[in-house]
């Protein structure tokens, strides 16, 4: 959750600050109509899952109130300020709403957790249409017996003792959160981390010491594809665009190669689409283990982009270098057109100045917006 959430991440570090807030007057009270209402629901037997997850979600007006709220306390004590305030300037988890002020940021980072939280509820408790539902969607059956007992034993005392006292006022939404996704065996986000270490540890060390002037890219990037078929580790295109990749390496084009992919096809597959792409890079192609890195969450074309970004970031790569993409002719047609995608499920482009080299070959820019999380995808945030 601290991925996806920083600012509820912050909360909960800075053991000081949920003590400020819980003794704010609104969250309280705004917290404790929450608590009931769930307690109402819970309290029956046997448990309607759908309508506790009614109860449970935080409404536009109680976001609302919770954003007001916070940016007066923000505003009235110093402690808060002081925590809060890396996170929401230019260089904080939040780079999509660096040129707002602090006050604007910090309300829209808390808008943010509160959707974020009550999408999850919805998708893996209620059943609701995730964004690719073909592998990302509950595990459950429509009114599970299994599933309404174990919302209903690990969420009826706390609801219950919410109401007279609540703790954090974003604290019931959140444990009803991390007991959806852990019921539903969805850990995919905490997988690999820390990304640097592990399979990175390597190349992320070679890092420091790269001559990026000898080389017209700072990384290749290459697309997962996850095979449909259970059982099989490694598509055959997949290990066709690794050949690819492969051969521009060795040509100089760029220091490292980034192979991206999580667990994605089929639904909830033990294979993870760039380990088993370094494997091959490293074990069949003789590529040297510290000029590959897996980006091991993306769960589609839009986020290996944004996540290859990410990284760029993160292990301190130039972002004024290009990024090569190396991939089969038809991805590397859809990537041209990739940004109306990006727009419309990430919420802007995560790269730019994107070129088509050739039928196998695009170049662009990563953007520092990539590194903002994603609090509507949970499983790769």
């Amino acid at each position: 959750m601290a991925k996806t959430y920083p600012l509820l991440a912050l909360f909960e570090a800075q053991h000081t600050l949920p003590q400020a807030l819980q003794t704010d007057a609104v969250l309280q009270a705004v917290a404790r109509r929450q608590a009931q209402r769930s307690y109402q629901v819970l309290k029956r037997r046997p448990v309607n899952v759908r309508r506790y997850v009614d109860s449970l979600v935080w409404q536009p007006r109680e976001i609302r109130a919770i954003g007001q709220a916070l940016n007066r306390l923000y505003l009235a004590d110093p402690a808060l300020h002081a925590a809060v305030l890396p996170l929401l300037g230019t260089a904080g988890r939040y780079p999509r709403y660096a040129a707002l002020p602090d006050t604007a940021v910090l309300r829209l980072a808390w808008q943010d957790a509160a959707q974020g939280l009550n999408r999850i509820a919805r998708v893996y408790l209620a059943g609701m249409v995730p964004r690719y539902p073909v592998v990302d969607s509950i595990s459950f059956e429509r009114h599970d017996a299994a599933l309404a007992q174990a919302v209903r034993k690990a969420l009826l005392a706390r609801t219950k003792s919410s109401r007279r006292r609540p703790a954090a006022f974003y604290t019931l939404s959140l444990q009803a959160a991390r007991m959806a996704l852990r019921l539903n065996g969805r850990d995919e986000a905490a997988r690999y981390e820390p990304l640097g270490a592990g399979l990175n540890a390597a190349p992320r060390a070679a890092v420091a010491h790269t001559d990026w002037a000898r080389f017209p890219y700072s990384l290749i990037l290459v697309p997962g594809l996850g095979p449909e078929q259970a059982g099989v580790s490694l598509d055959s295109l997949g290990a066709f665009r690794c050949r690819l990749a492969a051969v521009r390496y060795r040509a100089g084009q760029a220091p490292f190669l980034v192979v991206s992919g999580g667990h994605v096809h089929p639904n909830k597959t033990p294979y993870c689409e760039a380990v088993e792409m370094k494997k091959y890079m490293v074990e069949k192609l003789g590529l040297p283990d510290a000029a590959v890195l897996i980006e091991p969450h993306a769960r589609h074309t839009t986020t290996n982009l944004r996540n290859t970004a990410r990284i760029v970031y993160a292990f301190g790569f130039p972002a004024d270098k290009p990024m090569l993409i190396v991939t089969d002719a038809s991805q590397s047609r859809s990537i041209v057109d990739m940004a109306e995608r990006c727009r419309k499920e990430l919420g802007y482009v995560p790269y730019r100045d994107l070129k088509r080299l050739s039928e196998l070959e695009t170049s662009c820019f990563p953007v520092p917006e990539a590194r903002q999380p994603d609090p509507f995808d949970p499983l790769d945030p």
